[in-house]
């Protein structure tokens, strides 16, 4: 309850603060300060003359707010998004803006408005893992608060000044942020401000355009692991490799022999040349890898499990031979498969799947580690990304390499492992370090 109340403040405060923010200009804040401190020091009217000072600035903040009432601009926007970009790399797109009012207008200001919603205190003590700390240390400062929204948000955003816009013209302007999370960037719509005569205050006028942008993990590049892989033989083919059914590739037509199934039978062959005659299909067999993401958070503090996700996406863009599948499976409200190659789904999905992926519920591993034993008969190789070395992963570990499978295990950590220090280690263990993703990926 109390909890909620900090909140609701929190919220206030933010409305307030960014009010002032916005619709001020820099020389408004100077003014608004020096028209403050004029105030204080001037109570005393017959020992200071800085009133003076005071109710002249009072006079100009009266006319600059009067003189943006009668601000009666008008405008569209189309936003020309790109349909991906990538976590701290700078996302740049076209905008096109339309004055649709009946006056010229200069120095404009074009501001972009995400989606926001307030978090709630379940969400950001999950984010800042104060469940896990002692009762004193769970309260949430209005800077956590403040760098959560932000983060939510998705972005950092840039202002972008329009010099000049004449009356029923279309200006294309340049726009560009800062993505700062995976998932889905949502713009909302736009803001367009007008400072008044005096270049104090902002007038904004607001376009409704709501429009989305796909947020990709951070990727590295990395070395091809060169692990001894063969030819598997994989039931039904390529077509059982996203799907549930049971179907080869289509090889030639023979004559029925004695066993044969009988929705194996060719009826217009059958009515042609008076006799059972059959489909024969060919096995197939090619390389298939898996990768597998480890998604129970545990005590592991959110900023390592991002950087599983940025190296598993590193993996599954690492060059794979022109006949592989490659699956991806991690565990969510369910155990998920995902495959990719020779066909049957293209990368760009894979890279969308992993943009999306969020943490699992404790307990879930077991969960992981029943569907990569009853996968692994399958794989050709297996590259695992964990976010932990304790005993039940280990045991994971174990499994595989008894089934005589080629692994590669990837450790994502916070600097404080020594990869000396850890027992049951596999040929291919690498320990990568949240803060030196890039170094770790590159010394492959």
């Amino acid at each position: 309850m109390l909890s909620n109340f900090v909140l609701r403040r929190f919220q206030k405060i933010y409305r307030y603060s960014r009010w002032m923010r916005v619709h001020f200009t820099r020389m408004g804040h100077l003014c608004l300060i020096v028209w403050m401190m004029a105030g204080v020091f001037g109570v005393d009217t017959r020992s200071s003359n800085t009133y003076q000072l005071f109710v002249f600035l009072s006079i100009i903040f009266c006319f600059a707010l009067l003189a943006s009432l009668f601000n009666r601009f008008s405008a569209t926007v189309q936003r020309h998004l790109p349909r991906y970009a990538t976590v701290d790399e700078l996302l740049t797109y076209k905008v096109s803006v339309s004055n649709t009012s009946a006056k010229n207008y200069h120095h404009l200001v074009y501001s972009e408005q995400l989606n926001e919603i307030f978090p709630n205190y379940q969400e950001l003590a999950e984010h800042y893992q104060r469940q896990h700390r002692p009762w004193y240390k769970r309260s949430i400062s209005f800077r956590l608060w403040l760098r959560y929204l932000r983060f939510r948000n998705g972005a950092y955003l840039n202002e972008q000044d329009i010099a000049f816009l004449s009356t029923q013209y279309t200006e294309q302007i340049t726009v560009s942020c800062m993505p700062i999370r995976r998932g889905k960037l949502v713009f909302t719509g736009a803001y367009i401000a007008k400072p008044d005569i005096f270049g104090l205050f902002k007038r904004f006028y607001f376009v409704e355009n709501r429009q989305s942008c796909l947020i990709l993990p951070k990727r590295y590049p990395i070395a091809p692991l060169h692990l001894s892989a063969q030819r598997n033989y994989q039931q039904g083919g390529v077509s059982l490799a996203n799907s549930v059914g049971d179907s080869t590739e289509f090889m030639a037509l023979r004559d029925y022999r004695h066993g044969d199934a009988i929705n194996r039978i060719h009826w217009k062959s059958l009515a042609r040349h008076n006799k059972l005659i059959v489909k024969e299909y060919q096995d197939e067999f090619f390389v298939r890898r898996a990768l597998i993401l480890d998604t129970e958070l545990g005590m592991v503090s959110r900023d390592v499990f991002e950087a599983a996700v940025s190296v598993a996406a590193s993996l599954a863009i690492n060059k794979q031979p022109n006949d592989a599948l490659l699956d991806l499976m991690f565990v969510g409200h369910q155990t998920y498969q995902f495959t990719t190659g020779r066909g049957v789904d293209h990368m760009p999905h894979l890279q969308e799947v992993l943009a999306a992926v969020q943490p699992s519920e404790t307990g879930s591993f077991i969960r992981l580690q029943h569907a990569v034993n009853a996968h692994a008969a399958q794989c050709s190789s297996l590259f695992l990304v964990l976010l932990d070395w304790d005993a039940q992963r280990q045991e994971l570990v174990k499994s595989i390499l008894t089934q005589g499978i080629p692994l590669a295990v990837f450790l994502a950590h916070e600097g404080q492992l020594i990869k000396q220090d850890l027992e049951n280690q596999p040929t291919h263990f690498y320990l990568i370090n949240s803060l030196q993703i890039a170094a770790d990926l590159a010394a492959i």
